[in-house]
């Protein structure tokens, strides 16, 4: 069985997706200030901005198991596959559905009722927090994964038509979806999103040759990202001070562009820091090894600190900066204490067993 080296550099770039997470959750309420305030222009751009997160943590999925797999992938690999996953991913969105269903009644109306049909509904979508139907997206290509890998591994066009082909889908079933018939749920279909996994599982596949063309090509891959983020965030702006109106078409290819083209500019960078040995690349590491803990609790600190820190008045707007900045500083450290916490603890049993 073949065994490659673990990429490091990739807990750097969960890192800064994890921050964008966060930074998207704890500022949402921010973007709703006065427009034409500077706090809400100021917000709006940075929670805008990060929205690359969901499909920069897919294009990590592709990525990783594609890296993983590829080499080794053989007949009866699928239900040890689904097997491991059942238990990562499955069991952890359960738990954590309920948990949210609960907590979220208690936090916003001081009372707790069971529904099990409004329950198993939310299950479903991912609704039983406003950050869990990532799971569902991630549940979908999991179970998509060991057809994609089988034919990938027979069809040599496959392979290589792999970034084309995520394209087409995702495009295809956009115009689907806005031009024929509303697919229900449709933020939450793997349909939304195949574009930046299939890049990655391309990515899996050729890593090194990836990389070293990202390497080559830095200066143009960093124009591109500023480019399409820029005008993505650009045209909401505008659209926002009413300066102009877009279609909502001319937003997903911008936003496309900028999701296909981060993980270009974020792997390089995060070679690079892990190669200097710095405190900084180390807290980045540790920071994005215990990612999926801090995406499953932060939600929970924010809502704690909601209440026990109400929104200031929007008389003080620097209150109001101020509430807003702490949230996100609290929701990123407390979450990441919380699941380390939670790791050393489990470490420490399994050592006892």
């Amino acid at each position: 069985m073949i065994s490659k080296p673990k990429l490091s550099e990739i807990d750097i770039v969960r890192a800064i997706a994890i921050i964008a997470v966060v930074l998207i959750h704890g500022t949402s309420g921010a973007t709703q200030l006065p427009i034409g305030t500077g706090s809400q222009a100021i917000f709006f751009i940075l929670n805008k901005a990060s929205l690359f997160t969901v499909p920069l943590f897919i294009w990590i999925s592709g990525l990783v198991l594609f890296y993983s797999y590829y080499d080794r992938w053989g007949s009866g690999m699928a239900r040890i596959f689904w097997t491991k996953r059942l238990q990562k991913i499955v069991i952890p969105y359960l738990l954590w559905s309920i948990f949210y269903y609960l907590y979220n009644q208690f936090m916003f109306h001081g009372t707790i009722q069971l529904d099990a049909f409004h329950l198993f509904k939310l299950l479903l979508s991912g609704n039983a927090s406003y950050h869990l139907y990532y799971m569902v997206i991630i549940v979908q290509f999991y179970v998509l994964f060991p057809l994609l890998m089988t034919a990938v591994k027979r069809y040599t066009w496959l392979r290589r038509a792999l970034i084309p082909l995520g394209i087409g889908i995702q495009a295809a079933s956009y115009t689907f979806h806005h031009r024929a018939f509303p697919l229900p749920e449709y933020s939450s279909l793997f349909l939304s999103y195949t574009a930046t996994f299939f890049f990655g599982a391309f990515a899996g596949i050729y890593y090194p040759t990836i990389i070293t063309w990202a390497t080559r090509y830095k200066r143009w891959i960093w124009s591109a990202v500023l480019l399409a983020g820029g005008a993505f965030v650009g045209m909401l702006l505008l659209q926002q001070y009413e300066f102009a109106a877009f279609a909502n078409t001319w937003f997903e290819l911008a936003l496309l562009a900028y999701c296909m083209t981060i993980p270009l500019v974020c792997v390089p960078w995060a070679r690079k820091q892990l190669a200097r040995g710095s405190r900084f690349s180390a807290c980045l590491s540790a920071l994005g090894a215990a990612s999926f803990g801090i995406y499953l609790v932060h939600p929970a600190i924010l809502t704690l600190w909601d209440r026990v820190a109400p929104e200031p008045a929007l008389g003080r707007i620097w209150l109001y900066d101020l509430h807003t900045s702490a949230a996100v500083f609290i929701g990123l450290l407390g979450a990441w204490l919380l699941a380390r916490a939670y790791a050393s603890t489990m470490t420490k049993g399994s050592a006892r067993r």
